[in-house]
């Protein structure tokens, strides 16, 4: 039962931080994605009382484009801040295509992030993240969705996350360690259900910037209270 809940934590947090942290979109298809190889950023995130908890490092490893249309294959490498060990790792797909942007679910989480679980099966599915190259003020986003199941032996375990009510609320200027950036400001909310019964709600703030990308998240309570953020650290 432990490993089924480390396991959870673990894509929970990564579904969080994989929405929207990516810089240097240098094609006419993504605003907001990397298209070159060997692009490398770093974000630095944060818990409730400010303090550095860990580190995730992400690199494009391929960029294969047709017209209109690019895939574009990346690794991610979360680490702990304090001693600067792995906690995991994995590669996955993002897709751009007539001018938007998805974040394929099936691709978000990796087979890489459940080696240390081998003798469990799981399942992955969704509709996706996208987002469109043109963003203004006031625009209502598509939601997004991924279920999965996990197959722990004596248990299966099957849980939703929902990303709702997704908008452009505003747009302003942020400043982190890696610059001052002009970003829009995007809502909404990641409600997660579990089969054991178990359901979180959490309330979302992403700031993204043109050229490139995530520049902040704060992930809150319901009551407004701070759970963790992330912060652009290294271009």
């Amino acid at each position: 039962m432990k490993n089924v809940t480390q396991i959870l934590r673990q894509i929970c947090f990564i579904l969080i931080i994989f929405a929207y942290t990516f810089i240097n979109a240098q094609n006419n298809c993504s605003q907001f994605y990397p298209s070159k190889a060997g692009t490398t950023i770093t974000i630095h995130h944060f818990n409730h009382k400010n303090k550095l908890t860990s580190k995730t490092s992400y690199e494009v490893l391929d960029v294969n484009s047709s017209g209109s249309r690019s895939k574009i294959t990346m690794s991610m490498y979360l680490s702990d801040a304090k001693k600067q060990k792995k906690i995991t790792e994995a590669q996955f797909t993002v897709t751009c295509d007539g001018g938007t942007t998805t974040l394929d679910p099936e691709s978000i989480i990796s087979p890489n992030l459940f080696n240390q679980y081998k003798n469990m099966k799981y399942s992955i599915e969704g509709k996706g993240i996208d987002i469109p190259n043109s963003l203004s003020v006031g625009q209502e986003l598509p939601d997004g969705q991924v279920t999965m199941s996990i197959d722990a032996g004596v248990m299966s375990i099957d849980m939703t996350v929902d990303l709702k009510k997704r908008k452009v609320e505003s747009q302003e200027i942020i400043t982190t360690s890696a610059g001052s950036f002009n970003c829009y400001l995007i809502t909404y909310i990641n409600e997660t259900n579990m089969s054991m019964g178990m359901k979180q709600t959490f309330y979302i703030k992403q700031w993204i910037a043109k050229n490139i990308g995530l520049v902040q998240q704060e992930t809150t309570k319901p009551n407004g209270k701070l759970i963790s953020k992330s912060i652009l650290a290294k271009l």
